[in-house]
């Protein structure tokens, strides 16, 4: 098994930190602090912006044609420009004030699939939903307890709920966004924490953050075998994606969330994010279409 070395990219600890994306037209790093409500975008350079949301946000998208994101909030997606702030609502997905939306992303089509959880009784009661240019949104997945990790290669859809510890496939329909045949591809090993962000490489191998498991792990879909380990210095580690001007740099994020104190003063740089520089290569973002 390979393993690699991430070096420190910000010390400053976010309480969640999560939503790592590249942004290609800007060459910009984001992610969130979502228990925080905030949102950051820094340049290579190091130049910082950041947004204060007032609510939780946690996944964001680009738009097509646009310079613009879609962020997932509370219980709705709200475009959004670093220029103007938050704008006009593109879809309400849940209206209980005891839900939020979690991790998301678009299919080669361009539809949005994002996923809603419950704040506190995180047992199957969210929701992965699927959200077609300006039509209502519909639910693809239902039962579903802390959704994560949505990527696509060809026909295929892997998606993990973290709470199952294993990591699915689902045969893709482009034409008609849905999904079939679940098949397990990956159960990750209760020592190995659980399946939390998800990203895939140039050789549809799966890049996954494991929440409890002190770092991002290589998966195989296809045969399930543990191919890699990125060690962070941190315990819960959130998000990870490729992203620079070659698509060989990760930006990870990890969180202090339900941390004990004990396990702070182990793992002092929780809540930080890190940063390797790889030999394999991420695919392009695919981008919200209307």
């Amino acid at each position: 098994m390979e393993i690699f070395q991430a070096s420190l990219f910000s010390a400053e600890q976010y309480e969640l930190g999560e939503g790592a994306f590249w942004w290609p037209e800007r060459a910009v790093w984001c992610w969130v602090d979502i228990l925080g409500h905030t949102f950051y975008m820094q340049d290579p350079a190091g130049r910082r912006s950041t947004f204060h949301i007032g609510e939780y946000v946690s996944v964001m998208v680009p738009v097509a044609g646009s310079g613009e994101l879609l962020l997932g909030l509370q219980g709705r997606v709200v475009r959004f420009s670093p220029e103007q702030g938050l704008g006009r609502m593109l879809t309400v997905l849940d209206g209980n004030p005891g839900m939020r939306c979690n991790d998301g992303g678009c299919d080669p089509a361009g539809r949005l699939w994002i996923g809603t959880m419950h704040l506190i009784t995180q047992h199957d009661n969210g929701a992965l939903y699927c959200v077609e240019g300006n039509r209502p949104p519909v639910i693809r997945l239902a039962q579903v307890s802390i959704p994560n990790g949505i990527v696509w290669k060809g026909d295929l859809m892997y998606f993990t709920d973290t709470a199952t510890n294993m990591i699915q496939e689902y045969r893709y329909d482009v034409e008609k966004g849905t999904v079939s045949q679940p098949r397990r591809a990956v159960t990750v090993p209760a020592e190995l924490g659980s399946p939390d962000g998800m990203t895939i490489d140039s050789e549809g191998m799966l890049w996954v953050a494991h929440w409890g498991g002190r770092g991002v792990y290589r998966w195989n879909p296809v045969s399930g075998e543990l191919l890699a380990h990125i060690e962070i210095p941190a315990l819960q580690v959130s998000s990870c994606i490729f992203g620079g001007p070659d698509m060989q740099d990760m930006l990870i994020t990890t969180a202090r969330e339900h941390m004990t104190a004990e396990q702070l003063q182990q793992y002092p740089l929780s809540g930080s994010l890190f940063h390797v520089k790889l030999p394999y290569k991420g695919l392009p973002v695919n981008y919200f279409k209307y």
